[in-house]
């Protein structure tokens, strides 16, 4: 008789416990990536490094264009003024622009793959301390799950911590580049990005009445 009060009672505990699980809330919010990126120190420079990278590619492109047009523009006209001696000399400077031509080829793609190169990892450090920064933002306010706005048709804008997220981003981000007594920046990433997220204003569960 105990035995079977005993395996009621339990049954009756598991089935109270089962019902307060699935009657928690879900807990959930947002973040605009737009307006991250907008108000994030660390994502405006890295598209200021992208704008950089980008003239400094187009001033490259333009200077070699420049070289080979001014050659060119030479062999025109010595030809033209029939300045060549020999047959030999204008094919030489005809392979030489041909040279030319190939080699700034080369040169400009070499030149794209390194910033390709420098952008892809820049862009995957920024993806990567956001990403951190969101997870310990969540644990500490107790989220079930933030999602990207732009992934939804529709989330109510009470649900939206962006600017919170941003705020908290660049708190981690001053702290890890404050002046020391020693004149050097912090670098306990961990440590620093935590109490940031722990810092960040938190917002307080809501439901849909």
């Amino acid at each position: 008789m105990k035995k079977f009060i005993f395996m009621a009672l339990a049954m009756f505990m598991l089935s109270a416990a089962a019902q307060q699980v699935e009657t928690k809330p879900f807990n959930i919010r947002y973040i605009d990536e737009d307006r991250l990126f907008q108000q994030y120190v660390v994502a405006q420079q890295f598209f200021q490094l992208q704008d950089k990278l980008k003239k400094e590619f187009q001033a490259a492109d333009k200077k070699k264009h420049d070289q080979i047009e001014t050659f060119y523009n030479q062999v025109q006209t010595k030809y033209k003024n029939g300045q060549y001696k020999t047959q030999k000399a204008f094919e030489a400077d005809q392979k030489k622009l041909e040279q030319m031509q190939t080699n700034a080829q080369k040169d400009m793609e070499a030149m794209r793959e390194r910033m390709e190169q420098q952008l892809n990892q820049e862009q995957r450090k920024l993806a990567n301390e956001i990403d951190l920064f969101l997870t310990d933002f969540a644990i500490s306010n107790d989220y079930d799950a933030i999602l990207r706005k732009e992934s939804a048709m529709f989330i109510n804008p009470r649900w939206d911590v962006t600017d919170q997220v941003a705020e908290g981003l660049n708190a981690r981000y001053n702290a890890q580049h404050a002046p020391t007594q020693y004149g050097k920046p912090e670098v306990d990433g961990a440590a620093t990005g935590e109490q940031a997220a722990q810092d960040a204003a938190p917002v307080q569960p809501l439901q849909e009445k």
